[in-house]
């Protein structure tokens, strides 16, 4: 889920509002996991951002180097707290949750940088999520409702910033007045949500739930079955994929070919999708300890540690070896389930 949308979330701007955010929480996570596309990101918004447009040729070379060089030695004293980021009190206001990055660097570096706080005012400020624009929406479609639908532009943004302001103080001022009468959470919010006042029942629940999955033995059908025979067509199917998953994934085996033998557990969350002409299908893909499932297959360090396997009656000769004797997994062959059904 995270893949398929990180395009969408890891841009320049979330990275440098990443790199200029100034909560030490942040700012001491960042100094260990800082990498160059931070960097980059960062000398790609100065220049984006920042430099004149109006420059072109070596004179354009010159003051995009001016502008980075003097991004990287305000950003060293931003980090490393030094110059006029020396001061105990600006950071003291950085770690109150409710200090909007935008508004501290307006306060303590705008006026004390010529491209840092420039920058950090700029990116900041950014909405990067849908929940902040739907609710700004929301704001609009109250303004320029009714008679007021042809508000121009200008006079609506002005109207729905005081509208969102006065919302937002309305709603600040509910919740400090809930919260000091002990009122924020009413008998009626736990109804709803199914919970009694201590959430007993949720814990309860959980508690039994993690005591049948300790007791609980799988069954395991060690052959193909009809359904894993489907047509699939040259880009294969995401749904089935996630049907042979559900079978397979977790199931250890043991790779009877190799000296010394090899024990193999099936990736909980991928499959091999192989193209055949006329034999499109999913292979299982078999990992070894020491694969880190949080990394791709191929990536350095992985790419040793995995190998895709077929189900074909060889692998499901490689499952039973491996569960001979065991109570772990319950292996059940086509012969029992077919006497079963007459």
């Amino acid at each position: 889920m995270w893949i398929k949308r990180r395009h969408l979330l890891v841009h320049n701007y979330s990275l440098v509002g990443y790199l200029l955010a100034p909560h030490p929480t942040i700012m001491d996570h960042c100094l260990i996991n800082k990498t160059m596309k931070h960097v980059d990101a960062a000398e790609n918004l100065v220049t984006k951002l920042l430099l004149n447009p109006a420059l072109v040729g070596m004179d354009r070379e010159r003051e995009k180097a001016r502008l980075i060089n003097t991004f990287h030695a305000e950003y060293r004293d931003f980090s490393c707290r030094m110059g006029h980021f020396s001061r105990v009190h600006i950071w003291v206001s950085a770690e109150n949750p409710l200090e909007k990055a935008y508004r501290w660097h307006q306060n303590y570096s705008l006026l004390y940088t010529e491209v840092l706080g420039k920058l950090a005012c700029l990116v900041t400020s950014k909405i990067l999520g849908i929940g902040t624009a739907e609710r700004n929406w929301k704001q609009v479609k109250a303004v320029k409702s009714g008679q007021r639908t042809n508000t121009g532009v200008l006079k609506a943004k002005h109207q729905v910033m005081i509208y969102s302001q006065y919302q937002a103080m309305k709603a600040q001022a509910r919740i400090t007045r809930m919260s000091c009468a002990g009122k924020l959470w009413t008998d009626d919010d736990f109804k709803c949500c199914m919970m009694d006042e201590y959430c007993g029942d949720i814990e309860a629940d959980l508690a039994r739930e993690k005591a049948g999955r300790d007791n609980e033995v799988r069954n395991f059908r060690a052959w193909q079955e009809q359904w894993e025979k489907k047509k699939l067509g040259p880009t294969g199917d995401k749904i089935f994929e996630a049907r042979l998953l559900r079978k397979y994934a977790g199931i250890k085996f043991i790779d009877i070919d190799s000296n010394p033998h090899r024990v193999f557990r099936v990736h909980p969350s991928t499959m091999q999708f192989e193209k055949e002409r006329g034999n499109n299908h999913y292979s299982v893909v078999g990992i070894m300890d020491g694969f880190d499932l949080e990394k791709p297959l191929d990536e350095e360090g992985n790419h040793s540690l995995y190998e895709p396997w077929e189900t074909s009656p060889d692998f499901y000769e490689c499952v039973k070896l491996y569960y001979e004797g065991s109570t772990e997994v319950n292996l059940l062959t086509k012969e029992d389930c077919d006497s079963d059904v007459e």
